[in-house]
C-alpha cells in the first residue's frame, strides 16, 4: 500500500491559524488551543495511510472536483487527492457548522 504525502493550502494554513487564535483568545483557553491544533495535525497525518477512508462531500459541484472531508471534533477539513503523485492537498480547514458550502 502506497503511502501519501501531504500539502497543506495557504488558505488551510491560515484556517488552522485562526482556530488557534480563536479558541486561545475568544475562549480564554491557550491549552485547549494547542491540543485542538495537535488534534488536527494528527488527525491529517492519519491520512497519509489510505485517504480514501474518508467520504466524498455531499455536493454535486465538490465532489466531481475530488473533495472528501475529514471530521476531526467541531472541525471539518477538506481535501483532495493526487492518485498519481501519492499527494493529499489539504484545502480547507473550517468549523463544522460554518456554511461551507458558501466557502468552498
Amino acid at each position: 500500500m502506497a503511502t501519501y504525502s501531504i500539502e497543506i493550502s495557504e488558505p488551510a494554513e491560515n484556517d488552522l491559524r485562526d482556530i488557534v487564535l480563536y479558541i486561545s483568545s475568544q475562549l480564554s483557553s491557550p491549552m485547549t488551543a494547542i491540543n485542538m491544533m495537535d488534534t488536527i495535525e494528527e488527525a491529517l497525518l492519519g491520512l497519509t495511510e489510505m485517504p480514501q477512508k474518508c467520504p466524498a462531500v455531499r455536493d454535486d459541484r465538490l465532489a466531481s472536483m475530488g473533495y472528501r472531508k475529514l471530521l476531526v471534533k467541531n472541525y471539518v477539513a477538506f481535501f483532495t487527492i493526487d492518485e498519481q503523485s501519492k499527494v493529499i492537498n489539504v484545502e480547507r480547514i473550517l468549523y463544522a457548522r460554518r456554511d461551507w458550502l458558501r466557502i468552498l
